[in-house]
C-alpha cells in the first residue's frame, strides 16, 4: 500500500509546483501591412499587440524603428503607446525612394518578457538587393528559443532529476 503512496504524492506535488502558464503578446496587427507594397510613403507606422505593452518610467523599452532601402533611419527617435498599439512617426523629409523599407520593433509584455522582430514592406517595388545583414537578425532583435521557453526547461529538468533521485532511492530500497 505504502509503495502506492509514493507516485501519487510525486505526481500532486508535480502538478501542484508547476508554474502557471504565460501567454506571451504576440504581433495582431501592423500598418503597413507585411510585404504590401505602396505608392506613397505613410506618415506613421503602428504595430498592434495582443496585450498593452509594459511601460517603466524614464526608461525606453518599446520600440519601432523604420529604415529606407539604403538603411537610412527614416522614423522618429520616439515611440508612441496608445493601448496595445506602438506608433513611431517618419520623418517629413523622407525621400519617397522606390524599395524595400524595414520595420524593427521591441515591445515588453505585461510580464517582462520582451518580443522583438521585423517586417519589411515596400515603396513601389521591392529592393533588388536587401540592406539587412542577415547577422544582424539573429542578434538583439532576434528570439531565441532558451529565451522564450527558460522556465519550462528549468521545470523539466527539475522533473527529471525528481524522478530520477525517485528511481535511484526506490531500486536502493528494493535491493535492501
Amino acid at each position: 500500500m505504502r509503495k502506492i503512496y509514493i507516485p501519487i504524492v510525486a505526481a500532486l506535488l508535480g502538478v501542484a509546483l508547476a508554474p502557471g502558464a504565460q501567454a506571451h503578446s504576440s504581433v495582431i496587427e501592423t500598418t503597413p501591412m507585411y510585404k504590401s507594397t505602396l505608392t506613397l510613403l505613410p506618415e506613421s507606422v503602428s504595430i498592434r499587440f495582443s496585450e498593452p505593452p509594459l511601460e517603466i518610467e524614464g526608461k525606453v523599452v518599446n520600440t519601432i524603428t523604420v529604415s529606407s532601402p539604403d538603411g537610412e533611419v527614416i522614423s522618429s527617435p520616439t515611440t508612441i503607446i496608445k493601448g496595445s498599439t506602438l506608433v513611431v512617426s517618419l520623418m517629413d523629409d523622407a525621400s519617397q525612394e522606390d524599395g524595400t523599407y524595414s520595420v524593427r520593433y521591441r515591445m515588453a509584455s505585461a510580464d517582462g518578457h520582451v518580443i522583438s522582430g521585423n517586417y519589411e514592406f515596400y515603396l513601389g517595388a521591392p529592393s533588388v538587393t536587401s540592406t539587412t545583414a542577415v547577422v544582424d537578425d539573429q542578434g538583439w532583435w532576434g528570439e531565441h528559443f532558451f529565451h522564450n521557453h527558460e522556465g519550462h526547461i528549468y521545470y523539466a529538468l527539475g522533473v527529471l532529476a525528481m524522478a530520477g533521485a525517485w528511481l535511484i532511492w526506490h531500486r536502493r530500497r528494493q535491493s535492501l
